[in-house]
């Protein structure tokens, strides 16, 4: 279609060329309807070596399995997705004393600068309305 006759009917530009490309591909008696194969990367992972990935390391990030399958990083959150994993972290429910020790720390120094510039006082906490 010439692209007066498309922009008449309200067709834009990409569309229209679609149409051409189609027509041209039948007139020539190509009437598969499937696209062909393209170059570049997979679109689609594999769920089974997804899954062996994350089960040898709970913690890899989706960028580190996009690197590693060679794919967009959108198409393993896609696949994560689509087999319902879930995206979580194992947080130990006890603390080492390590652990007991950092937190003690934190909390006397925030106790301990409320003490002096009442620093609590400058929060502000509202409503959305």
């Amino acid at each position: 279609m010439p692209p007066k006759i498309c922009e008449n009917l309200g067709i834009n530009t990409v569309s229209c060329d679609t149409v051409k490309v189609w027509f041209w591909k039948f007139k020539a008696g190509n009437f598969d309807i499937e696209d062909e194969p393209r170059f570049g990367r997979p679109f689609e992972v594999d769920s089974e070596q997804l899954k062996q990935i994350i089960d040898q390391d709970r913690n890899v990030s989706t960028r580190t399995i996009a690197l590693e399958l060679d794919v967009c990083q959108k198409t393993i959150v896609s696949a994560l997705k689509r087999i319902k994993f879930k995206f979580n972290r194992w947080v130990p429910h006890e603390l080492t004393a390590k652990d007991k020790r950092k937190r003690k720390a934190a909390c006397l120094g925030l106790l301990r600068d409320q003490m002096k510039e009442k620093i609590l006082d400058r929060i502000v906490t509202c409503d959305e309305k």
